[in-house]
């Protein structure tokens, strides 16, 4: 069979195969303790505030704050920090639908409904 052929087969049947949505499930977000993570990282390095901040390009005031807390970082900046410190800021959280589905065995729409109406 041609390569072409072959490519082509493979596309259609990763398309037609059903997906467990909930084998993925949860998303990922900023750890609660990511100023401890990058604070840790940096001392375990022996740098400054200063050195990380001159590593990655960003401010002294910038690295002060996320090890603070005080202010949250976006997307680029989380990268930035877990190539150059080697340590994850993000983890996965499972919804609240997700673990609700796992323990009652089935979902319905119905119930995602009462869920959103009603806060536990």
């Amino acid at each position: 069979m041609p390569p072409i052929i072959a490519q082509r087969l493979e596309a259609r049947t990763r398309r037609l195969t059903p997906r467990d949505v909930y084998a993925d499930a949860g998303t990922m977000e900023l750890a609660e303790d990511f100023p401890q993570r990058i604070r840790q990282a940096r001392e375990a390095r022996g740098w400054k505030q200063a050195d990380l901040g001159a590593k990655i390009n960003e401010k002294v005031s910038v690295i002060a704050k996320l090890e603070s807390g005080a202010m949250d970082p976006g997307d680029a900046l989380i990268r930035k920090l877990e190539n150059e410190l080697g340590i994850k800021l993000k983890e996965r959280v499972e919804s609240v639908a997700v673990k609700k589905q796992a323990a009652s065995g089935s979902l319905t729409l119905g119930d995602l409904i009462k869920m959103q109406e009603k806060p536990d």
